[in-house]
Order: structure tokens, then C-alpha cells, then sequence
């Protein structure tokens, strides 16, 4: 079974379409949050040997691509339709999270954009919320650009922390996956912690739905 799973995963990562899918993947999981982007890249990043199939900036560009595109399609979405229209806009730790945005993105811009991009769910409302409150498009763009190269690296560089402890496929992306999600979930919480810090400095704090978004 293991051997049909590795044949079956080392076929699809050399296939021409491989790169192309991921970057989609990073695309619509700007937009959508459940699409596993990460994971993808991970994944891949941790079957790579000697530039096969497919060299390791080649993987980097596509994640990035991707996710570029897909924050740049969020912050127009945002400009359109603004942070409201749909319910899942409105809903709990969402609409926390678009507050936080609308109240300090003009503050602190480089900060929520760059540790958003980190947090799943959260770089979603952060960017939208960028483009419903018209923040300068020249500037988002020139962040998101950094924030996307670095999060592509950050998540290859996960990947290849396992690369080559074990010898199959199979066993070696799920050790990658679970690594990457272990240090997601850690990640996750030293974000928002810094994030709360350093808002509830501003002129009338954090409300507390903006508080209970950042827990």
C-alpha cells in the first residue's frame, strides 16, 4: 500500500502541472481560506532531492506567485464589495478580525499586513478589509510583495527542516505536515500575542470583539 501511495505521489509531483496547481491552490486560499496551500507546499518542499522533480525556487516562485496574486484579488474584492455584503463577513471572529483592520491599518499597515499573511484566516479579512478602506494600493502591493516571498520561503524552509529523514514519501510528508502544522499553531499564538500588545497601545485600545479575534 505504502508503495502504490509513493509511486502515486512521486508521479503526480512530476507532472507539468504540479507547479501550476500549487500556485492556484496559494491563489485561491487568498480568497478562501480552506484551501491547503501550505500544506501543498510543504509537502512538496519535503520530496525534493537534488532538484527533482523540480527545483526548489521553482516551488518558492509558485507559492509566492500564487499567494501574491491571491492578497491582490482579496484587496480588490475589498475595493468592489467592501467587508459586508456576505454573511460570513458578519459572523464572529471575522467581523472582530475586520475591525482590528479598519481601526488600525492606517497605523500600522506594514505590521497587520506582514503577520496576517501568516495567520490562515486572518490575512483573508486583513485584505479585504485593506481595499474596502481604500489603503493606498501602491503601498499594499510593495508589502504584500515582501510578506508573500517570505511566507513562500518560511513555508519551504519548514519542509526542508525533515527533508531526508525518512526514506519514503509517504511517511516523509507526514512528518513535514505535522511538523509545519505543530509550528503553525505556535506561530499563531506568538503573532496574535504581539499583535495584541502592540494595538492596545493605540488611542482607545483594543474592543473586545477585537480582542477575542486576536486570542
Amino acid at each position: 500500500m505504502l508503495q502504490w501511495l509513493e509511486d502515486l505521489i512521486l508521479a503526480a509531483a512530476g507532472h507539468p502541472w504540479a507547479l501550476p496547481l500549487t500556485a492556484l491552490l496559494c491563489l485561491l486560499d487568498g480568497l478562501i481560506p480552506v484551501f491547503p496551500s501550505e500544506s501543498v507546499l510543504v509537502a512538496l518542499g519535503s520530496i525534493v532531492r537534488d532538484g527533482e522533480p523540480f527545483p526548489l525556487w521553482a516551488l518558492w516562485l509558485a507559492g509566492f506567485v500564487g499567494a501574491f496574486l491571491g492578497d491582490v484579488t482579496a484587496y480588490c474584492v475589498g475595493r468592489v464589495v467592501g467587508t459586508e455584503r456576505f454573511r460570513w463577513m458578519r459572523c464572529g471572529r471575522v467581523r472582530g478580525t475586520v475591525e482590528v483592520a479598519r481601526r488600525h491599518l492606517r497605523s500600522h499597515g506594514a505590521l497587520l499586513l506582514f503577520t496576517a499573511r501568516f495567520i490562515p484566516g486572518g490575512r483573508v479579512a486583513v485584505n479585504l478589509t485593506a481595499g474596502a478602506v481604500r489603503y493606498p494600493p501602491g503601498r499594499f502591493v510593495a508589502l504584500d510583495l515582501v510578506a508573500t516571498m517570505l511566507w513562500s520561503a518560511y513555508s519551504i524552509a519548514i519542509a526542508r527542516l525533515t527533508a531526508g529523514w525518512l526514506h519514503n514519501p509517504v511517511l516523509q510528508i507526514a512528518l513535514a505536515v505535522t511538523g509545519a502544522a505543530l509550528v503553525g499553531l505556535v506561530l499563531d499564538r506568538v503573532l496574535k500575542a504581539v499583535l495584541r500588545r502592540r494595538l492596545a497601545r493605540d488611542p482607545g485600545g483594543l474592543a473586545p470583539e477585537e480582542e477575542a479575534a486576536l486570542r
